[in-house]
């Protein structure tokens, strides 16, 4: 499964507005609630924060993956957001967090959601990618740039 079968324009946040961590999700979620994609977006944020309390999705160089598996979806979902001048995530390097790359799996997926998280990884473990994706000033060059690092991580 390509990220684009479920990461659209419409799904890509430039610039981000909110400060705190839940203010951050909640935010994002907010997106994915106008778009029908859950329906509850206080229960899926309650699990988002459960998540993180476990141990923080700011997982340096600049990147958080919060992430949940969550009865509220059927498919794995994405929403990407940018920020170029960074928030605090308590990110495991303690560095500000540029991109935010939200991932929400069915609650019975655990293999498909170990498998997109590494994927994701992969893409983003290249830095000048990350430059580009937290730089990014419209939703298209952001779905344009998945495209591009997602056809050469798989190439490899």
């Amino acid at each position: 499964m390509k990220i684009l079968d479920n990461l659209s324009p419409s799904r890509v946040k430039i610039g981000i507005e909110s400060e705190s961590k839940p203010d951050i999700l909640r935010e994002l979620l907010a997106v994915m609630l106008e778009q029908g994609v859950i329906e509850d977006l206080d229960s899926v944020l309650e699990e988002f924060l459960e998540r993180e309390a476990k141990g923080s999705t700011g997982i340096g160089n600049g990147i958080a993956i919060p992430h949940v598996r969550t009865a509220q979806v059927g498919q794995l979902e994405y929403l990407f957001a940018n920020c170029p001048e960074g928030l605090d995530f308590d990110s495991l390097d303690g560095e500000p967090v540029h991109i935010v790359l939200l991932m929400m799996a069915p609650k019975d997926s655990h293999g498909q959601h170990i498998k997109a998280l590494a994927k994701v990884s992969r893409i983003l473990n290249d830095e000048t990618t990350r430059l580009r994706l937290a730089r990014a000033g419209t939703a298209e060059e952001v779905c344009r740039i998945f495209e591009e690092r997602e056809q050469e991580v798989e190439i490899r």
